[in-house]
Formats: C-alpha cells, structure tokens, sequence
C-alpha cells in the first residue's frame, strides 16, 4: 500500500510530521479530551496505535522534570459492545460537561453504535464518534466489512441521527472536517457529529498546525434574547402573582439562577421527569414532576384555577413528559413559555409569551431585575408581600420545613419484612444509602417509573435519565462512562433485570477500570413494563417473560462483589459502610415484588390503552 509506514517512522517526535491518526488525537487533547470509549477492530487500529504513541509521548516517566500538569494523556477505555461505549461516552459528556469521543471499527462494529448515537442526538449531547473505512480502492468491492457509499453505508445510516455527518476522502479534508464536526458538536441543540475516515487516509503524513483557539470549544447558542418579549415578561411576572415555574430539560444548566429567581417571586416549581436533577426534593418550593409518572400534585397546580401564570422554560412540552396536560387551552393560555430556539417552541400561538434566547442570559438578567426591584421596595418602604420569601433565607436552601414536601407525600413505607421488595419502598431508601452527591443513572423501563416518583435527591445536578430515545441499557454504560470521569462520589445505576440482561456484561468494564458504580437490580423475572402494560391495557399477556437470573453470582463470575436482597429486612440490613469502602463495582440483586403497579397510566393513555 502507498501510504504504509514503518513503526520506525511512526515514533516521531513533537515537532515533526504525524499521521491523521496522531494529528485527531493532538487535536481532541487540544480541547480537553482526555478519555475515547470504544472498541478496537482492523480498520480503526491506526487510531489505537496513535492512542498508545501520544501517551507514550507524553508519559512523564520519560521526561525528567517534567510538569505532570502540562503531560496531557489520553485513556481508552475498551466497551464490550459498541452501543456500551457510546452509552459511557454520554455519561462522560453528561458528567464534564466536555465533548466525549467514541469509536469502532468498519462494518458491524459502526452499525453496533447506532442506537447509542440516536440516544445521544435526542438528549442533545456533544459527541464525536470515529469509525474507519476499509482502504478506498477497495470500495464496492466486496471487502470484508465494507460499510462504503458503494456497500452498507454508515454515512447513509448515520445521516438522520448527527448533527454532522462526512467523510474524509482525502487529507487535505481532515483539518477542516474535524474542526466542524467539534464546532458543530456544540453549536445547539448540540449533538453526536460523524466522521467516517478510510484507513488509507488513517495512515497518511499530515503537516498541519493544531488550530490556535480550539480550546475554547464549548456549547454555544443564542447569545441574546428579544429585549420586547423580555421586558413583557419582567412585567407580568411581578406584582404578586400567583406563579408556577414549569422546568424542562434545557433548564439543567441554568437550574441555579431560575430556581433564584422563582425564590423571589414565591414561583411553586415542577419539571418534567427529565428535570428532576434542576432541584433538590426538599426544597419548599418544589411541587414535583409533571407527566409521566409524575404527582398529582404536581397536576393540581398547574391546573388550579387560582394560577395567574406558567412559566414554562427549557421543554417542548411534548405529550410523553407533560401527559398532555399542556395541551389543555385553559394552560396553554396562562403560558409564558422561554426556549433556547423557536424550533423547540410551542406551536399553539395562545402562550402569553414566547421568548427565545439564552437561558443563561435571561435568568441572570431577570434574577438582577428582581434583586433591584426587591431592594427598591424596601427603601421607599413598601411592605412586602406575604407570599414572597426572603432572599437570604432562600439563599441556600438545604433543609425542607414543609410536611408536604414530595418525599413525605409519597412515602410508602413496608411493614412486611420477609415479602419481596416493593419498588416504592427501595426507591425512597435509596437516597439516605449513599452520599449527598451520589449520581444517580436510571434506566429505560419500569425503573423510569419508579425513580421518576419515588426516588428524591436533595441536591443538584445528580440525577440523570435518557427519555429522549428511550434506550434500554442507557444506565449501565452512562453509569460507567460518568465514574470514569470523577472519583468524588459514587455513581448509582438503577435498571431492570430486562435491560441488563441487554448490556449487563459492561459491567466488567468498571471491574477493569476499578470504578465505583453500584448497579442496582429490579429483578422481577420480566419485561415488567410490558407486562404492567399489557394487564392494564387490556392486550393479551404474551412475550414479558424472562427466566429466573442469579445477577449476583453473575457479578460475582465477573470480578465485581455481588450481593442478594430478597426482602425488605435483608434491604434495612444491608452493609452500607461496605458499598462505599468497596473498590471497583457492586452489584445489587434486588429481588422486587412484581405484583406492584408502577406509575404509567399516562403511557398507556398515550398509546391509545389507558
């Protein structure tokens, strides 16, 4: 082959010519990448062996005084199965903040990837994945794993699921191509880009500078907001209205000055079930989620007849997470509804206002209005309110002072120490078995349903689900790719036997990397949201069934420690102290009563079986 090199060529030094290979990795160490998920294969091993080259390059041991801070290096972590890897990418990106990178090889190995990136296009999370090609003069030509224009097209197969989606048939095409595809990744909405590179072009000489400015790579959008729409809204806000922030998924990031600013105005707070992680469960304002397997609670305000306004930010309000309650006119016309974009805006034209731009920028520039106002009223005199709170009380707020807040509001509690676990009962004891800032993954399925009502944080940001696409075996991978990324606390993933059964041995992933993920079981012998469907809806009773699975012996077969909860005594005796002391995976094999209803009947309503 013309563009073959000798090993000898290839230990090069910094400053003088690398391969495309090497010229990706420099380029994704430029901008912070510091881990690639995936699974190695003929076609993508240029970029493996340039993975070993830079971190050789960089290993500090090789360079006597050296500062380790500047000696960047690059981990490959190796996934059991293609959709596992991206499934970690997404869990590092969630937990970063920083573009995660995932790559396979030609053929099967990309197609194994797909529904990982249709995941992560629906969530919206930056990604980058890498696949190769078989050499080009071998396209159309029946080449083992061909996945070519000419044969099973990954590009074609990739197009409706990126936000960037090419591939380089020629070097000259890699400086500029990668740099959009990083770009792109960030631009919202955000997403997985691909670039599909043939491994003739892997091998061959770059000579191009790393771009200066690319570390500042970051998700970008609008910047502004309309100032009209705004000043509408800093209008009707005020004056003591009765007020309910309504919190999307788009509303995560800027969780901080929105719930500040719903402080001030006394806003009572819901989200949608993929929001939950904007608040803590105990705060006094928060009335709990909205939608699928959300609370009546919840339901009572948005619809009380009392409410002058909803404030609904960062959602598209679509049926699944609202149960179509925000189809309802009466709502639909109290609505102020705040988005990134228009694309992601209500379509009904009855909202109050509709006002697109930065999240960030908005709720910064509304928290100041409010503060200024609020110090305004105070120096003329003005008596405040009754029902506003006071800034620095609400300033921090880590303890609840309501008896009506959701976790008492749904407790459920279980007398019977020696039946089967209820779902509900393990959910509310989750919480108090880990530290504060524990993550939590939950999985597609009947986890959803529990978590999403009877599982309750006291605190930000740790509660991740993936309701975009709805893949089973989400969990488990993002669990493992967010423990890859920080060792502060630990990461709890919670999934159904039925799921796990799917992407269970990435398990052995954490025991390889020694990550602390505490995988938790619902091991009910079935698919039991197809089961609790099928008996609610009135379907025939077919096709649920799984076979009885010892997990634990199973983690226990594959290095992690495994442990049996076969009741709800054996749950209350469970070591805790042991969970946290222990290094590398826990597995949780807890046995739940499966005669128990989760919370779905919105999902059946939506499917036409309610």
């Amino acid at each position: 082959m013309i563009n073959a090199i000798s090993k000898d060529q290839l230990l090069f030094s910094g400053s003088e010519q690398s391969t495309a290979a090497d010229f990706v990795l420099e380029f994704l160490s430029h901008i912070n990448v510091d881990k690639i998920f995936g699974v190695p294969g003929g076609a993508i091993e240029p970029l493996f062996d340039a993975v070993a080259r830079f971190n050789r390059r960089n290993d500090v041991s090789l360079s006597p005084g050296c500062n380790p801070k500047v000696k960047p290096s690059i981990q490959l972590i190796t996934s059991r199965h293609e959709a596992g890897a991206v499934f970690m990418a997404d869990g590092y990106a969630r937990e970063t903040g920083h573009l995660a990178v995932c790559c396979a090889t030609t053929g099967p190995g990309s197609t194994n990837m797909i529904t990982g990136i249709a995941s992560a296009y629906m969530d919206k999370t930056p990604m980058l994945i890498l696949t190769p090609q078989t050499s080009m003069s071998n396209f159309g030509r029946q080449d083992l794993q061909d996945s070519s224009d000419d044969a099973i097209s990954i590009v074609t197969m990739l197009s409706r699921c990126t936000r960037y989606n090419s591939m380089v048939t020629h070097i000259d095409q890699l400086k500029y191509k990668l740099m959009k595809a990083v770009k792109t990744a960030f631009i919202y909405p955000a997403g997985p880009v691909h670039l599909s590179i043939p491994i003739d072009i892997w091998t061959q000489m770059v000579d191009a500078d790393i771009p200066d400015g690319s570390a500042g790579f970051k998700k970008r959008g609008n910047e502004g907001y309309d100032q009209e729409s705004y000043e509408a809204l800093c209008k009707l806000v005020v004056g003591g209205k009765k007020l309910l922030f309504l919190l999307g998924e788009n509303s995560l990031p800027y969780s901080k000055s929105i719930v500040a600013c719903a402080e001030l105005l006394a806003a009572d707070i819901v989200t949608t079930p993929t929001a939950k992680g904007c608040i803590q469960a105990n705060h006094p304002l928060y009335k709990g989620v909205l939608g699928f397997a959300g609370h009546q609670q919840a339901e009572d305000i948005l619809t009380d007849e009392h409410l002058d306004y909803v404030v609904a930010i960062g959602s598209n309000l679509n049926p699944f997470e609202t149960a179509g309650l925000c189809d309802n006119m009466t709502v639909v016309e109290k609505m102020l509804y705040i988005n990134h974009s228009v694309t992601d805006g209500m379509v009904c034209e009855s909202a109050g206002i509709q006002l697109y731009g930065s999240l960030k920028k908005i709720f910064h520039d509304l928290e100041a209005y409010l503060i200024k106002r609020q110090v305004i009223d105070s120096y003329v005199g003005m008596e405040q309110s009754d029902s506003r709170f006071n800034v620095a009380r609400y300033k921090s707020v880590k303890q609840g002072a309501s008896d009506k807040n959701i976790a008492s509001l749904t407790h459920v509690d279980q007398p019977e120490r020696s039946a089967l676990v209820k779902p509900q009962y393990l959910m509310g004891k989750l919480p108090a078995m880990f530290p504060l800032a524990t993550r939590f993954h939950v999985d597609a399925g009947n986890s959803w349903a529990w978590a999403t009502h009877y599982l309750h944080l006291n605190s930000v940001s740790n509660y991740h689900i993936a309701m975009g696409f709805g893949s089973m075996g989400w969990a488990i991978g993002a669990a493992v790719g967010a423990a890859s990324a920080q060792s502060d606390a630990p990461v709890v993933c919670i999934s159904g036997d039925g799921s796990y059964l799917m992407s269970g041995q990435e398990l052995t992933v954490a025991v390889q990397q020694q990550l602390s993920v505490i995988f938790v079981i619902l091991n009910d012998s079935a698919y039991g949201m197809v089961r609790h469907g099928q008996r609610i809806g009135g379907a025939e009773q077919i096709g649920f069934e799984l076979p009885s699975v010892d997990f634990a012996m199973i983690a226990r077969a594959m290095g992690a420690r495994g442990m049996t909860v076969r009741n709800a005594q054996e749950l209350d005796e469970l070591d805790v102290a042991s969970l946290h002391e222990s290094n590398g995976p826990v597995l949780l094999d807890v046995y739940i009563d499966p005669e128990e209803v989760p919370p779905m009947a919105s999902r059946l309503k939506e499917l036409g079986r309610g």
